[in-house]
């Protein structure tokens, strides 16, 4: 650089100053956020042999046996064993490959998305599918919900008046945030299904399809509040079932406040099943329970089953006033299949419409 030139330059400087000073201003009258890196739990923890900098940190849950794992061909007894102990098992190849995928091919009609379409429900172009009362519609389901190896696990599991009473069919769907399923049940502590000293259960079955298969996110033992409380005090957890169903409002707020500190908190507690085409999830539906992050398409079929009893012949005989004709249908085939219980909804006397009346 010239002499001449670096005077230039050093007369050139004020305005240079004066320029990055405008700029610093500008940013600082913009919100903080905007320029800020969103805290997060996972910077938090150490990078090395155990954790990476993606983690959420160590599962205390890791220290116990949740959940079982059987497989078709093993003892109802042995299934039905797993489930009382864990409340969640994992039975595997219920369903050929074949019937694997009819099913998922069945799911894909009655929701009426296509594999390709998931970009569109990713992009929100187009809604997820989910529920639909699908064996109230098309009686293609109908063998699904009454296939022996569930039947028979059903039935050991709840006695023989037992029955069927809510499917859904799931297409590019995952109900992120843990949950409970029928809270009017298991919420009410004058209930027999209430989670702080269960009498009965409802169970919940997902069927998984196709060529993903799926997984399960769950709080272990969260379905039995004393067992949990057990469990807990094992591995020295100090949280109880309520802050973990804090869950789906934490995410709501970490979506708005870029803030994931305490949703990665309560994540790194789930447990995960995975299932792959043609295994079923049996679980008790008042687990605290999520699905996974989906990053493509999938199907599954879900059915619920529980103990004839007020509160479940009520929630049955609900659907069958809004499909009577196909409702009564099914309820008889499930009777003959062998869930019994299906006779007392369609019960003259009992029955709340007058088309069964």
């Amino acid at each position: 650089m010239t002499f001449l030139k670096s005077i230039q330059a050093f007369a050139d400087l004020p305005a240079k100053i004066n320029r990055l000073d405008k700029k610093i201003t500008e940013m600082a009258a913009k919100p903080a956020e905007a320029n800020a890196i969103p805290p997060s739990s996972r910077a938090q923890r150490p990078i090395g042999l155990v954790f990476d900098e993606l983690s959420r940190g160590i599962n205390p849950f890791s220290l116990l046996e949740t959940a079982g794992v059987a497989d078709a061909t093993d003892s109802i007894e042995s299934i039905a064993e797993k489930f009382n102990r864990f409340g969640i098992v994992k039975v595997k190849r219920v369903y050929s490959p074949e019937a694997s995928r009819e099913l998922n091919q069945q799911c894909i009609n009655f929701s009426g998305l296509k594999p390709l379409d998931f970009s569109a429900v990713y992009s929100k172009k187009k809604k997820w599918g989910t529920g639909g009362a699908p064996v109230f519609k098309d009686e293609v389901f109908w063998p699904y919900a009454a296939n022996p190896v569930i039947r028979d696990v059903i039935v050991t599991l709840l006695g023989e008046r037992c029955f069927e009473f809510g499917t859904a069919v799931a297409a590019h769907y995952s109900a992120r945030g843990l949950h409970r399923d029928f809270r009017n049940f298991v919420e009410d502590d004058s209930s027999p299904y209430s989670v702080k000293n269960p009498q009965r259960r409802v169970i919940r079955i997902l069927h998984y399809c196709g060529i993903s298969g799926g997984a399960l996110g769950y709080i272990p033992f969260s379905h039995n509040e004393k067992m949990f409380a057990e469990q807990a005090k094992r591995i020295g957890l100090k949280h109880g079932t309520a802050w973990f169903d804090r869950h789906r409002e934490v995410l709501t707020k970490a979506r708005v406040e870029k803030n994931f500190v305490d949703a990665d908190e309560i994540e790194r507690h789930i447990c995960w099943s995975y299932a792959d085409p043609g295994d079923v999830i049996i679980s008790n539906s008042a687990m605290l329970h999520c699905g996974e992050y989906l990053t493509g398409p999938r199907y599954f079929f879900v059915s619920t089953y529980a103990a004839s009893d007020e509160q479940s012949l009520k929630a049955a005989r609900n659907n069958i006033k809004t499909f009577p004709q196909m409702g009564e249908r099914y309820y008889r085939y499930m009777s003959e299949q062998g869930f019994k219980g299906s006779d007392d909804v369609l019960l003259p006397e009992q029955a709340e419409s007058e088309h069964l009346a």
